[in-house]
C-alpha cells in the first residue's frame, strides 16, 4: 500500500513537472507523456480499491477496478506505439486520419495490427463477465504487506489477450525503435532510443508478471506500480534529453539573434563545463589577432588555468603576450566589490580602447569570463551588461561576454530581457548540433573537405543551416557563394559574420554591394578563384568555413571538365586545416560518371535523400582512420 501512494506521488509530481516543461523542443511531445503519466494511475488506484474494499467484500468496486486495471494498461499501450511510430515517420506528419485514408501502407498496417490485442483487452474487459470473476474462496496475499485478502481473478481469455499485448508491446516498439538507431548516428541519441525502449518493455513484463501472480495467490503489484513510474521517469528524462531532442527531431538553433537586439558588438556565450568555453573563446581570440586586433581577457578563475585552456587549443599565448596582442587581467580588476556595480568595469574597457588605438592596433576585443560571477537581483546585473557604453559607435570594440550555464538561474525574464538585446550563443544547444547528427565530432569536421550530394525534395538546407549554426557557434566565419535564387541564400544572409559571394549576370568585375556582400560574374571562373584567394589570406589567422552553392549550378553553366578544373583548383587553395570546405552537388542532376568524378575530390560526402532524418555519411579512409 506504501508503494502504490509512493506511486501515486511520483506520477503526480512528474505530470506537474512535464506540464511546467520550459523545453520547447519537448513541448510536442509532451502531452504524450502526461496521458501516459494519468493513465498510469489506474494502476496503484486499483491496487488500493482492492485492498480497501475487500474487507467487508464490495464485488462491483473489485470488478470496477480490474476493468480500469485493464484499461489503463491497453491505453498505455496505444499511445506508447503511436508515440514510437510518431518518432520513426518523423518529419512526416501522423496521425489516426492518415492511418485511416491509408491503411495498407506497411508502417501504418502494423500499427493497426499492433491495436489489435489492446481493442480487444478493453472490449473482453468490459462486456464478457468470465473474463473477470469474484469467487470469495479464492485469496491473494499480498506479499510485503504479508495480509491475505478475497481479490478478482482474471480468466484465462484473458490473461491470453494480456500476454499479446506484453508481447505487442515489447515487440513493435522496440522494432521500430531499433529501425532508427540504425539510421541515426549520434551515440547518445542512440543510447537515448535504448534507454527508454528497454524502459517500457520492462515496465510490460513487470506489470504482466504482477497480474499473473495475482491469479496464482500472490500479489506484487504494489512492487510493480512503483518500478514502472520509476522506469517511466527514466524513460521521459531520456527523451528530454537536448541532445535527442535536438539531433533526433531535427531542431536546430536560429542563426540570426532576436530581431530586436540592438547591442551587435556584444556576444554572450553559456557554457556547461570550464573545459568546452575554450574553444569557441580561443578562435573569437585567434579571429581578433588575425584582423590585427588587440584582445584582454578578464578571468575569474586562476590566470594558469586560462592559459592552460587556450594552450590546449593551439594558442600560443606567450608568443601573443610578448607581441602586445594579448593581456590578462583578473576580473576582481573591475569588480573590486562582489556585489555592487558602478561604471568602473565600463570606464576601464574604454580606457583600454584608447591605448589599443594609441598602439596602432585596428580594433578591440575583450573577453569578460565571468563563470557564475553575477550580481543579485539579477535585473540590475542585466541593465550593466546591456549598458550602450561598453562598445563605441564606430565598432571599435567588440565584447564577448561568457557565463557558466547556472549563472541566470532563478530569474527567467532577466535572461529574457539579456537576449533580447544581446545575442546569445549557448553551447549547449548548437557547439557541435550538426557534427553529433552525422556521428563527426567538430575537431573531425574542421579542416574537411565535403561534398553535400542532396536531393532537391529532401532537408538539406535545415543540414547547411545545423552546420553554419554551429560553425557561428565555435566562432568561425563563414564564406558563402551562391546566388539570390538558391534556398541557401536566406540562410547566408542569416549568419552572423558570414562574407556572401553573389554569382550574378548583372556585373562583369567584382563589386561591393554592401559591407559582407560582394557581386561576382556568373561565368568567370577566374574572377571566382582570385575572390576566394583573397578570402583565404585575409582570414588566415583563423578557422573558417567557405560553403560553394553549387557545383551543379557550374556544371550546366561552364561544362563538367570547367567545373572540375575550378572545383580542384578551389580545393588545392584550401589545403589548410583551419579551412573547412563545403561543395553542394544536386545529385540526381547528374549520371554516376559525373558524380563520381566530383566525389574523387573530396574527404567526406554527406548523403542528403528525401525522407532520412540525418544525411548517410561516407568517409575516405584516410579520414575515417
Amino acid at each position: 500500500m506504501t508503494l502504490d501512494i509512493g506511486a501515486i506521488i511520483a506520477d503526480a509530481v512528474m505530470i506537474l513537472s512535464l506540464v511546467r516543461d520550459p523545453v520547447s523542443y519537448f513541448r510536442p511531445y509532451r502531452n504524450y507523456f502526461v496521458a501516459i503519466y494519468a493513465t498510469f494511475l489506474g494502476f496503484p488506484n486499483a491496487d488500493l480499491v482492492s485492498i480497501f474494499f475487500s474487507q467487508p467484500l464490495q464485488p462491483f468496486l473489485l470488478r470496477v477496478a480490474a476493468q480500469s486495471l485493464i484499461t489503463s494498461g491497453c491505453t498505455i499501450a496505444a499511445i506508447w506505439g503511436y508515440l514510437a511510430t510518431k518518432l520513426y515517420l518523423y518529419p512526416e506528419p501522423f496521425s489516426l486520419r492518415r492511418i485511416l485514408a491509408n491503411p495498407h501502407r506497411p508502417i501504418f498496417l502494423l500499427y493497426l495490427i499492433y491495436l489489435v490485442p489492446m481493442i480487444l483487452g478493453i472490449a473482453v474487459g468490459w462486456s464478457y463477465p468470465p473474463a473477470i470473476y469474484l469467487d470469495p474462496s479464492i485469496q491473494v496475499t499480498y506479499v510485503l504487506q504479508g495480509i491475505t485478502l478475497p481479490s478478482v481473478t482474471i480468466g484465462p481469455l484473458l490473461l491470453a489477450i494480456g500476454a499479446s499485448i506484453v508481447v505487442a508491446f515489447t515487440v513493435y516498439p522496440f522494432t521500430v525503435l531499433t529501425r532508427l538507431r540504425s539510421e541515426i548516428k549520434d551515440k547518445e541519441v542512440r543510447g537515448a532510443l535504448k534507454v527508454f525502449t528497454l524502459a517500457f518493455s520492462a515496465i510490460a513484463v513487470a506489470l504482466m508478471l504482477s497480474i499473473s501472480l495475482s491469479s496464482f495467490g500472490y500479489s506484487i503489484r504494489g512492487s510493480a506500480n512503483f518500478l514502472s513510474v520509476i522506469l517511466i521517469i527514466v524513460a521521459v528524462r531520456a527523451f528530454r534529453k537536448p541532445t535527442f531532442l535536438k539531433s533526433f527531431l531535427g531542431v536546430v538553433p536560429s542563426l540570426e539573434s532576436s530581431p530586436a537586439v540592438s547591442h551587435t558588438d556584444q556576444t554572450i556565450l553559456i557554457y556547461r563545463e570550464s573545459d568546452e568555453k575554450y574553444g569557441p573563446i580561443s578562435r573569437y581570440l585567434m579571429d581578433g589577432i588575425s584582423q590585427q586586433n588587440r584582445v584582454v581577457y578578464f578571468h575569474d578563475g586562476e590566470e594558469s588555468l586560462v592559459r592552460d585552456g587556450l594552450s590546449q587549443q593551439g594558442i600560443d599565448v606567450r608568443h601573443y603576450m610578448l607581441n602586445g596582442f594579448l593581456r590578462f587581467f583578473p576580473l576582481g580588476t573591475i569588480y573590486q566589490t562582489r556585489g555592487a556595480l558602478d561604471s568602473t568595469p565600463i570606464d576601464l574597457c574604454q580606457q583600454l580602447a584608447t591605448e589599443a588605438r594609441i598602439l596602432g592596433k585596428e580594433g578591440l576585443r575583450i573577453v569578460l569570463d565571468y563563470d557564475d560571477f553575477t550580481v543579485r537581483p539579477l535585473q540590475k546585473f542585466v541593465e550593466h551588461l546591456i549598458d550602450s557604453r561598453w562598445t563605441s559607435p564606430d565598432h571599435y570594440i567588440h565584447l564577448l561576454m561568457a557565463f557558466d550555464s547556472t549563472a541566470f538561474h532563478g530569474d527567467a525574464s532577466a535572461f529574457s530581457r539579456l537576449k533580447s538585446k544581446i545575442r546569445v550563443l549557448d553551447l549547449s544547444e548548437s557547439l557541435d548540433v550538426f557534427s553529433k547528427t552525422v556521428g563527426l565530432s567538430h575537431k573531425e569536421m574542421a579542416g574537411g573537405k565535403i561534398l553535400v550530394e542532396y536531393d532537391p525534395q529532401s532537408d538539406y538546407e535545415r543540414v547547411l543551416k545545423s552546420l553554419l549554426a554551429e560553425a557561428a557557434s565555435n566562432f568561425e566565419r563563414t564564406v558563402i557563394f551562391t546566388r539570390k535564387d538558391s534556398p541557401i541564400y536566406p540562410l547566408a544572409q542569416k549568419q552572423p559574420g558570414s562574407k556572401i559571394f553573389i554569382l550574378t549576370h548583372r556585373v562583369s568585375y567584382p563589386k561591393m554591394e554592401s559591407e559582407n556582400k560582394v557581386l561576382l560574374p556568373a561565368y568567370d571562373s577566374s574572377l571566382l578563384l582570385d575572390a576566394l584567394n583573397k578570402t583565404i589570406e585575409a582570414y588566415a589567422g583563423g578557422s573558417f568555413s567557405i560553403v560553394f552553392d553549387n557545383i551543379s549550378h557550374f556544371i550546366f553553366t561552364l561544362g563538367p571538365e570547367r567545373s572540375y578544373s575550378l572545383v580542384r583548383q578551389a580545393l588545392e587553395m584550401m589545403v589548410s586545416n583551419r579551412i573547412t570546405a563545403i561543395f553542394l552537388l544536386n545529385s540526381g542532376a547528374h549520371d554516376t560518371k559525373t558524380k563520381s568524378t566530383f566525389e574523387n575530390m573530396f574527404d567526406i560526402e554527406l548523403v542528403c535523400t528525401t525522407g532520412a532524418r540525418a544525411p548517410e555519411v561516407r568517409r575516405k579512409m584516410s579520414v575515417a582512420g
